[in-house]
């Protein structure tokens, strides 16, 4: 079986969704990872994390 490690920014996106849980759709997880890492976030890398 292959090994496979999340990656830093797959990571954030996890634990992103565990806090919204509920309210985890795309636009809330794009706009709480870019406030609360400061930094932009593409839809594109998003949906593919």
């Amino acid at each position: 079986m292959k090994e496979y490690a999340l990656g830093e920014f797959e990571e954030v996106v996890l634990l992103t969704v565990g806090v919204l849980f509920d309210e985890a759709y795309g636009v809330a997880v794009k706009d709480e990872i870019e406030n609360r890492l400061n930094r932009k976030v593409s839809v594109g890398a998003l949906q593919s994390a």
